[in-house]
């Protein structure tokens, strides 16, 4: 499951660029010089940052997977943040850890930003795609042409997905009006006929698909999406506690198991954050996803997809990743 919010990252680029942060990152249990330097053991607190989504690591704050596996250091998790509070949270010093989505990691390392990857959150792609509003008489994408799709922000998720769905089905993106929204007026402008359709992934594809009348046009399976989850640190913090990232990368991989036998460890997090009978139901029907490193699949398929923003127009050259990802399978 994906979430990705672009908005107020280039305002932050600039100052963020200026941070000397050096050594490059290998396999998280690899012997190197900040190996040498981790003070695992020390008392040092992990901060999460955990989004109103249920990815993960937000999951994990309800179980003793994370807990347990960074002891004797403990873990404190902060939160629920809208994306953008969530990174503004890590890149200010008052937390290490966070998500987002692969095509807005990728966007961040192109901007010159300080983070590290370390574990990707792979799923089929249902739980994202685009869905024409009730009453709109669309039937397919090419009925989108000249129409007003919602987006939450250039570049970000929503953008991908429209620019990915038609790319795929040999249509023309730039031929549809795509409307940025916040993510709460997201589903208001969809049922009040602000927008013709809306373009989005998780809770707010799942509230859209509830609404009588709507219609589901075309989700991540049909059109190859590469945008699945990602889990992330500071590069700071990548680079002074290498074996904490590689602990937390074990919890996920616990986190990952428990909910492939027990789908309501993600279903229950979000009648917690109060999403309806219907909503739940719907977010159930979603694949379940499964914790993956970043190995040299993983950053294979990042890399691919930084291609496909240059394709799109999103970044102007895809970035060199190999620093800003560990590989936690080693």
């Amino acid at each position: 499951m994906t979430f990705t919010i672009h908005a107020s990252h280039r305002r932050l680029a600039a100052a963020l660029a200026a941070i000397a942060l050096v050594s490059p990152l290998a396999a998280c249990g690899s012997s190197s010089a900040a190996d040498s330097a981790d003070t695992t053991g020390d008392g040092t607190t992990v901060r999460v940052a955990y989004l109103s989504t249920a990815n993960y690591l937000t999951t994990s704050k309800d179980d003793d997977f994370m807990k347990e596996a960074l002891r004797p250091d403990t873990v404190e998790f902060k939160g629920p943040f809208n994306p953008t509070d969530a990174f503004t949270a890590v890149t200010s010093g008052a937390a290490d850890a966070t998500s987002t989505g692969t095509g807005h990691f990728i966007d961040l390392i192109a901007e010159g930003q300080p983070w590290v990857a370390f574990a990707l959150e792979y799923y089929s792609g249902d739980s994202q795609g685009i869905v024409a509003a009730p009453d709109s008489g669309i039937e397919s994408l090419e009925d989108l042409y000249g129409k007003k799709v919602a987006i939450t922000t250039k570049g970000a998720t929503g953008d991908y997905i429209v620019h990915q769905a038609f790319a795929h089905a040999g249509l023309d993106a730039s031929k549809v009006e795509e409307v940025e929204l916040s993510a709460s007026n997201l589903n208001a402008a969809f049922t009040s006929g602000q927008v013709d359709a809306v373009a989005t992934f998780d809770q707010n594809l799942a509230a859209a698909m509830v609404v009588p009348g709507a219609k589901l046009l075309v989700d991540g399976t049909q059109y190859d999406s590469l945008n699945v989850s990602i889990h992330m640190v500071s590069k700071q913090f990548a680079e002074q506690h290498p074996d904490l990232v590689r602990k937390m990368y074990q919890a996920l991989v616990e986190e990952s198991d428990k909910a492939q036998k027990d789908p309501s460890v993600i279903t229950d997090a979000y009648r917690e954050f109060g999403a309806s009978d219907d909503l739940v139901e719907q977010i159930a029907e979603f694949d379940v996803p499964v914790i993956r490193p970043i190995d040299a699949d993983g950053l294979a398929m990042l890399e691919q997809q930084a291609r496909q923003y240059v394709d799109f127009g999103f970044i102007d050259s895809a970035p060199d990743l190999k620093d800003s990802v560990i590989d936690c399978s080693e």
